[in-house]
């Protein structure tokens, strides 16, 4: 059975910190935070993996980053783009219910939305710290939750489809998950942001990982660095441009736009 994974750019935040991704970093750098949607295609089921930001507009009013997207990386043409219509998608699986990972999950108007038991009930009620991340601001719904009636909450790890399982990761958030995916150049891990740069993930030795700036468990993220080590897979993280080197995307479409926003 062939499993393909595809990478779809749609935005980025220019200029954020290197030590607001990478805990306990003393680095004055600043990075771009890519943002990416992956669409798996495994025996003819279609997996949207996290669904992205709504337009830069909205995410400067509400957050503090300078975010950017191309034309071309509007979600629903940077989809089209790479000949996927978000009304033949199966499922959606949201890693967690930060802002820039679920906002568009209203598209995939025929999809089944995977979202961790742990990660809906913390969303629904965060500490005020988190507030701003799950968008429960006054006078503001969070985007994901237009496509409640959608969403199936799941608590352990579960197959999609033959090479295709969502795994929990918490740590970043408390039902933070990601999806392992087994294609015929090896397994890997859709991560989230359990490691959203590469930075986070030492594959030589997991106990000299760092964990993500922004977490609600630091042991739950090393708890998870652990369990990651034994799954025997390269980590593909969530936000770092770096991904598209990986033997995963050498024979699908890389980036739906192969050029970088101003």
């Amino acid at each position: 059975m062939s499993v393909t994974v595809t990478p779809i750019r749609v935005g980025r935040s220019k200029n954020v910190p290197f030590a607001a991704a990478v805990y306990g970093s003393a680095s004055d750098a600043t990075i771009d935070i890519h943002m990416f949607m992956f669409v798996i295609e495994a025996d003819g089921t279609r997996v949207v993996v996290d669904t992205g930001t709504l337009d830069p507009e909205y995410v400067r009013r509400h957050h503090p980053y300078a975010f950017v997207r191309t034309p071309e990386e509007l979600p629903e043409t940077a989809l089209r783009e790479c000949g996927f219509d978000p009304d033949d998608v199966d499922y959606v699986v949201n890693t967690h219910l930060h802002w820039d990972h679920c906002s568009n999950n209203n598209l995939f108007r025929n999809a089944q939305i995977l979202v961790h038991r742990r990660e809906l009930e913390y969303a629904l009620n965060p500490l005020p710290l988190h507030e701003r991340a799950y968008e429960k601001l006054p006078g503001l719904q969070a985007p994901w939750m237009s496509a409640w009636d959608r969403i199936e909450a799941i608590s352990r790890e579960q197959q999609i489809c033959p090479g295709v399982t969502v795994v929990p990761l918490p740590g970043h958030t408390p039902g933070s998950q990601g999806v392992l995916v087994e294609t015929e150049t090896g397994r890997y891990l859709l991560a989230g942001d359990a490691m959203g740069v590469y930075e986070n993930w030492n594959p030589e030795d997991w106990r000299r990982s760092v964990a993500p700036t922004i977490h609600t468990n630091l042991f739950e993220c090393y708890e998870t660095f652990e369990f990651v080590a034994g799954l025997d897979c390269e980590v593909v993280p969530s936000h770092d441009d770096r991904i598209v080197e990986s033997t995963l995307f050498q024979h699908s479409v890389t980036t739906a736009s192969p050029h970088a926003a101003p």
